[in-house]
């Protein structure tokens, strides 16, 4: 595009989000078979032009004084990976649509790919579990060819832009210190080892019948199926417990127009929940098509967090700052909602669950297991990112999983289990502060601060910053010096302990 500047850049980056959103929105809710981003990605092909990188670049280095340039970082960010992605596009289409058309062959019938994994929760017999991944692992093959042709590309498209790797690429464009963020991590897989091996050995031997390192990774959604307590978890009470919660800090749900529920059931619909912020803050789709349970609860919860996020987000923000910036944040505020569901005044009153210590032990044991998940991801794409990617990385991630998580997994989620741009440490930092904004909440408005109106005036003036503050800055403003996994950690010792 000729005269390619700054404004006219900022003016699509709307455009294109609330376009992209919506083809992803449409497949995952079922609404369309086939992925087809690449046609959005030409559209816009400008945003993410060499030319388009050096004009903001060029911009960023012509900035001095205290003028406020996180907008233009953010849009460095966002034109940079978004190269990457669009160059990519077809590769990802690929992938999406044959993951969504894929079928599992498993004793005389057919089970779309993406159910396999409800398929496996819900089966009691480890041997038919053990048969039905094994069913699985045949569409992960051609799959894994896919991905590794995908990543392959995006490694060497971070040199060409003068990276000395993937991950340094993305250090630098989001700001965050991953070596750090390791160590962090290394000290809680350290302090929390003894703990976690405890109690994930006691709760997999009551629950399987296999002790921790002969379980396999297809044992453990089975183990956390938590069948006993989804009668306090009705399918029917879902959107009403979250309604009722909204109301308790007064967010009147049914005001909020803006924000959509889409829980029709069809045949290809990703069974686990999501939100799409199509247009932020005026059309956002939380979906969900729920079977009951309390993995339904936490997930609906979480993904309600962003909902409300996102739509109380400060409509007159630039699109940088409602769009793009440190997903940290809306994942924390999606923590602090999905931590609801495990919150003992909250199952008194929401759920009428007097007796709820069992329950409360057995989320704290999920949450312990998925924080040293993601910290071993993290360690694991840190030594992914810094090499050329290859077959043999199936080894390094199993050794990196199984080290932190002691049970057994498969090489052949090497690619399958990543997400780009180092998102698992998005994950990891969000975990880190939803820890300390719990903490703030209920220091200033006491343990059932998820009932008080005042609390609800405060996360809306959070929200309503969207996401110009990484989240490094927004913890400043709930009165700590810098993200400090101690909270977080000191809440799960406290609770698996006491």
């Amino acid at each position: 595009m000729a005269n390619l500047d700054i404004a006219t850049i900022r003016a699509d980056v709307e455009p294109f989000q609330s376009e992209l959103t919506d083809e992803f929105y449409r497949n995952y809710a079922g609404l369309k078979e086939g992925m087809s981003t690449a046609p959005i990605y030409s559209k816009y092909a400008h945003l993410f032009s060499e030319d388009a990188i050096s004009a903001i670049k060029a911009s960023l280095d012509a900035k001095e004084g205290p003028e406020d340039i996180r907008w233009l970082k953010y849009l460095r960010t966002f034109s940079t990976m978004g190269h990457m992605d669009n160059s990519v596009k077809e590769l990802t289409d690929e992938v999406v649509t044959f993951e969504a058309r894929a079928e599992v062959e498993f004793e005389g019938k057919s089970i779309p790919y993406r159910f396999v994994p409800i398929e496996i929760r819900n089966e009691p017999e480890h041997d038919r579990r053990t048969k039905l991944f094994e069913a699985k692992l045949v569409q992960t093959e051609p799959m894994n060819e896919m991905l590794l042709d995908r990543m392959s590309t995006l490694h060497d498209l971070s040199g060409m832009l003068g990276f000395k790797n993937y991950r340094e690429l993305c250090s630098t464009l989001k700001g965050v210190d991953y070596k750090a963020l390791e160590e962090q991590m290394e000290e809680l897989l350290r302090r929390t080892e003894k703990l976690y091996v405890e109690s994930m050995d006691e709760l997999l031997m009551k629950r399987t019948g296999l002790p921790l390192t002969e379980a396999w990774t297809y044992d453990i959604p089975f183990a956390f199926k938590g069948e006993e307590f989804d009668r306090y978890f009705e399918k029917g009470e879902l959107v009403g417990s979250l309604s009722s919660t909204l109301r308790n800090i007064g967010l009147e749900p049914d005001k909020y127009d803006n924000i959509h529920i889409d829980m029709e059931e069809r045949p290809r619909k990703a069974p686990r929940a999501f939100c799409s912020p199509v247009k932020v803050p005026d059309d956002i789709r939380l979906v969900i098509m729920p079977v009951g349970g309390w993995k339904d609860f936490e997930t609906f919860f979480h993904e309600g967090g962003h909902a409300w996020h996102f739509g109380n987000t400060d409509g007159r923000l630039p699109a940088e700052y409602r769009y793009l910036g440190d997903n940290s944040v809306t994942e924390s505020f999606a923590f602090l909602f999905a931590y609801l569901t495990s919150n003992k005044l909250w199952l008194q009153e929401a759920l009428g669950m007097k007796q709820a210590d069992e329950y409360i032990r057995f989320a704290l044991i999920n949450k312990l297991m998925f924080l040293r998940r993601y910290a071993a991801k993290l360690i694991y794409e840190l030594k992914m990112h810094s090499s050329r990617i290859n077959p043999e990385f199936g080894d390094v991630y199993r050794v990196c999983l199984q080290r932190a998580l002691k049970f057994r997994h498969t090489g052949k989620h090497y690619l399958e289990d990543v997400d780009d741009g180092f998102y698992c440490a998005e994950y990891l930092r969000a975990w880190i502060l939803e820890g300390q904004l719990r903490e703030a909440v209920t220091e200033e408005f006491g343990e059932d601060w998820f009932r008080n109106k005042k609390a609800g005036a405060r996360l809306k003036e959070l929200w309503s910053y969207g996401q110009k503050f990484k989240a490094d800055e927004l913890v400043k403003t709930v009165g700590f010096v810098d993200l400090d996994p101690e909270p977080m950690v000191r809440d799960i010792e406290r609770g698996l302990t006491g």
